[in-house]
């Protein structure tokens, strides 16, 4: 995680929403998506949320499918408090992405 602790160690944030893709954060791997996870949930906000890619052509890495987003990646999500949800980039070439992960998203 770059050094952010100067802004988020303040509790002047109520959410912070990560790009976890097309950097550190993910290289296509539910396991690094799952470790950056756990770094973010400690920073002092009420909620994180989760941005994803709608599609394998709007990132240049960490795209994962609906499936191992709902299989792999969720529950452990689920666990945390701070979780606040997921944001897709970008909703013009989201062909079910969506539609795929809605009804988990919308579960706690």
């Amino acid at each position: 995680m770059p050094n952010l602790n100067g802004a988020t160690s303040t509790w002047l944030f109520n959410s912070v929403w990560v790009q976890f893709y097309d950097n550190y954060c993910e290289n296509g791997s539910a396991d690094q998506l799952l470790s950056s996870w756990n770094q973010w949930i400690t920073v002092a906000a009420n909620q994180v949320f989760l941005s994803r890619p709608a599609a394998t052509g709007v990132a240049g890495s960490g795209y994962t499918s609906p499936d191992v987003l709902i299989a792999q990646v969720r529950p452990t999500f689920k666990e945390s408090s701070k979780y606040g949800g997921v944001m897709l980039w970008n909703r013009y070439f989201d062909s079910g992405y969506s539609t795929a992960i809605k009804s988990d998203v919308l579960t706690t």
